[in-house]
């Protein structure tokens, strides 16, 4: 897949403005927690019908799956993201209180030990962060729960470049898409629907890539010199 068919993978459908518009609705409104599922549930569809093919993004309609299986895929996330929550827990709570304590010795510990579990929390969060991704993938393809955790997928997948490339790539589509709140004004009322656009991009990444890595049956092309400085 190149890469700018696939940053226009939104707008493949005649009604992609109005997907955009209630995706970011939504994502304003995601306080509410429910509205979050629904975004979540139309990227695992995303995910889902990229899987299977379909060379056009979902429109948001059967709000009660999307709901549901948004709700599921937040759970995903949630628990693979425990052990590093713990280890910050552990590690940063206690340097915390190791700095209150006053004493020279123990704000030499504290400020060391907060350093660490910083770095160490950080690490174990962002490789979480990726690993659940490809649970989530597999939870849409097999529309399974248990299927997010299935190891031998993920250990199959995770660590190959075919998938790990458009991961990147993902990220950095996604953290350019977070940069338009810095406009002021105009970048705040913008970034709820860039934030959602970018999120669909990096479904539709997510897919090919788990496709490449699992099976060979995709490839994902990264982007050449020309696209990439254009």
């Amino acid at each position: 897949m190149e890469f700018e068919q696939t940053l226009r993978y939104p707008t493949q459908n005649d009604a992609w403005k109005r997907t955009v518009l209630i995706g970011g609705l939504l994502i304003v409104i995601g306080v509410l927690i429910v509205p979050l599922f629904a975004v979540y549930g139309y990227l695992v569809r995303a995910i889902r019908d990229s899987l299977e093919g379909a060379s056009t993004p979902p429109i948001f309609d059967d709000w009660r799956s999307l709901v549901v299986d948004g709700a599921q895929a937040w759970v995903i996330s949630v628990l693979y993201l425990l052990v590093p929550a713990l280890v910050a827990a552990v590690t940063v709570g206690g340097s915390i209180t190791a700095l209150a304590n006053g004493s020279g010795a123990a704000t030499a510990l504290g400020t060391g030990g907060l350093f660490i579990g910083v770095v160490v929390s950080g690490a174990l969060a962002l490789l979480s962060g990726y690993l659940a991704v490809v649970g989530i993938v597999n939870f849409a393809r097999e529309e399974r729960f248990g299927a997010a955790f299935d190891t031998q997928v993920i250990r199959s997948v995770a660590f190959d470049r075919g998938y790990a490339i458009p991961w990147v790539v993902s990220v950095g589509i996604v953290f350019l898409a977070g940069l338009i709140g810095a406009i002021p004004v105009v970048g705040w009322i913008l970034t709820p629907f860039a934030s959602f656009y970018a999120a669909v991009v990096a479904a539709n990444l997510w897919a090919t890539g788990f496709e490449a890595a699992y099976d060979g049956s995709a490839e994902w092309i990264p982007p050449s010199e020309e696209e990439a400085t254009a």
